[in-house]
C-alpha cells in the first residue's frame, strides 16, 4: 500500500504567502476539499503537510514550494492606498489585484537593479520641474502644469487628433510617459468592477498599471493620465475612474478633472447639437464620449438639462455595441510585451543578451519559457546555472 509523503513547512511562511495572496482559510480549505480547522492547524504547526496539497497551494498563491521553507517572512509588499472609496480597507482586495500588485513591485524592484539608483535618479529628474510648480500651485489642473506635460511629452494636440484609432492613440501615449517620464506602464487582467488601474510611486522607478479586462482603449486612455496625475502628487492609489460617482474623494474628482482638461485643453471644447456631434468630437480627441460631455458642461457650453439627456443617450447607445473578438491565439511574446510595455520587456531580453541576468529570471520576469526569449535575442546565447556552462543554440 503506497502512503502519501508529507513534509515540514515553516507556520510563519504558511501565514505569510496566504495573507500575501489574499486568501481566507475557508477558501483554501475549500480548494483542498478538506476541513477548515485541519488548515489552520498545518499553520498552528507546519506539521505533516502532504507534498501534494503544498503544491496546490503554491500553484494558488503564485509561490515556488520552497518559500515554505524560508526561515523568516520576507517584508510583506507595499500596496497602494484605497482611493475608490468602495471598501473599508484593503482586505476585500481580490487575489488577482494583490497578484498584480506583488508583480509590480518585483518588476519595478528588477528594473532598479539592473539600472541602478543613479540612472533613475537622472531619468526622474523631471520631478524637480514638478515639485517647483506645486510649491505655487495647489492643484494638478494648473494650465502652467498641464502646458508643461504636454511639452515634455512632445505629442501635440494636432498629433492627438491624426492618431488613426483609439488603440495607436492608447499606444502613443503609453510610449511617451514610458520613454520622457521613466515611468513603465503595465496592463495586466483584473476584474473589471473592482478597479481601473493604479499607481505606484513609493520610489522610482514609478509604474502606471492598467486593468487589461477593460477592453475599451478610450477608458484606458483616460485611466492612464488619471494615474499619472497622482504620480504627480506622489501619490500610489488604487482607482475606480466613473466620472459619475457622487462618492469620490476629493483628489479622484481632481485626477479625473486632470485627464479631462489635458486630453481635451480649454481651447479644443466645443458646444454640442447632437448625439452624433458628441460622438464625432470624441473620435476626433480619441476620448470617451462621457469625457467630451464633462469637459463641454464644465466650460458651460452645454446646459445640465443637455447633460443629462446627453449621457442618457451615450447610455442606451453603449448598450447596443458588441466587443470586438480576437480572432485565433495569440503569440506569447506578444503578450508578454504588451502586459509589461516595450521598456520593461525590452530591458529584460537586453539584461538575458548581455549576460546580467540568468535566463531563468528573464524567464520568470517576461512569464515566457527559456526558448521563446532565445528566439528574441535571435543568436546563440550562453548562460552559467550552477557553474556549468549551458550553450543554447536556435533551431
Amino acid at each position: 500500500m503506497g502512503s502519501t509523503y508529507k513534509i515540514q513547512a515553516n507556520p510563519e511562511m504558511l501565514v505569510w504567502a496566504r495573507e500575501e495572496a489574499g486568501f481566507t482559510h475557508e477558501e483554501l480549505a475549500n480548494k483542498l476539499h478538506i476541513t477548515v480547522d485541519r488548515f489552520k492547524q498545518w499553520e498552528d504547526t507546519g506539521k505533516n503537510i502532504p507534498l501534494g496539497m503544498l503544491k496546490i497551494v503554491a500553484n494558488h498563491y503564485k509561490r515556488q514550494l520552497a518559500v515554505f521553507c524560508l526561515p523568516t517572512p520576507p517584508p510583506k509588499v507595499i500596496k497602494p492606498n484605497d482611493f475608490r472609496n468602495l471598501a473599508k480597507d484593503q482586505s476585500g482586495l481580490s487575489n488577482e489585484v494583490l497578484l498584480t500588485v506583488r508583480r509590480t513591485n518585483k518588476y519595478l524592484n528588477l528594473a532598479c537593479e539592473l539600472e541602478g539608483d543613479e540612472y533613475w535618479k537622472t531619468k526622474y529628474k523631471w520631478l524637480n520641474d514638478t515639485d517647483t510648480l506645486f510649491n505655487t500651485k495647489k492643484k494638478i489642473i494648473d494650465t502652467e502644469i498641464l502646458t508643461w506635460l504636454r511639452k515634455i511629452l512632445n505629442i501635440s494636440v494636432y498629433q492627438q487628433k491624426k492618431s488613426r484609432s483609439y488603440d495607436i492613440a492608447f499606444k502613443s501615449w503609453r510610449n511617451a510617459i514610458e520613454k520622457k517620464l521613466g515611468i513603465f506602464v503595465f496592463q495586466f487582467p483584473m476584474p473589471e468592477n473592482e478597479l481601473d488601474g493604479f499607481s505606484y510611486a513609493f520610489k522610482p522607478p514609478f509604474a502606471i498599471v492598467i486593468n487589461s479586462s477593460n477592453k475599451l482603449p478610450q477608458r484606458k486612455i483616460f485611466t492612464l493620465f488619471h494615474e499619472l496625475g497622482h504620480i504627480l502628487k506622489h501619490q500610489s492609489g488604487l482607482c475606480y475612474t466613473d466620472l459619475y460617482r457622487d462618492n469620490q474623494l476629493d483628489l479622484e474628482f481632481e485626477c479625473n478633472d486632470f485627464a479631462g482638461k489635458f486630453l481635451i485643453p480649454d481651447s479644443n471644447v466645443y458646444p454640442i447639437d447632437s448625439i452624433e456631434e458628441l460622438t464625432r468630437l470624441s473620435q476626433t480627441y480619441k476620448v470617451s464620449r462621457e469625457v467630451y460631455l464633462r469637459r463641454s458642461f464644465e466650460s458651460e457650453l452645454i446646459s445640465k438639462k443637455e447633460f443629462f439627456s446627453y449621457l442618457k443617450g451615450i447610455r442606451e447607445t453603449s448598450k447596443t455595441k458588441k466587443p470586438k473578438k480576437v480572432s485565433g491565439p495569440v503569440n506569447h511574446s506578444v503578450i508578454s510585451r504588451s502586459q509589461r510595455g516595450e521598456t520593461f520587456y525590452n530591458m529584460v531580453i537586453d539584461a538575458a543578451y548581455k549576460n546580467r541576468i540568468e535566463f531563468s529570471t528573464a524567464s520568470d520576469n517576461l512569464n515566457l519559457n527559456i526558448n521563446i526569449i532565445l528566439n528574441a535575442l535571435g543568436r546563440q546565447r550562453t548562460f552559467r546555472c550552477k557553474d556549468k556552462k549551458i550553450i543554447f543554440q536556435d533551431n
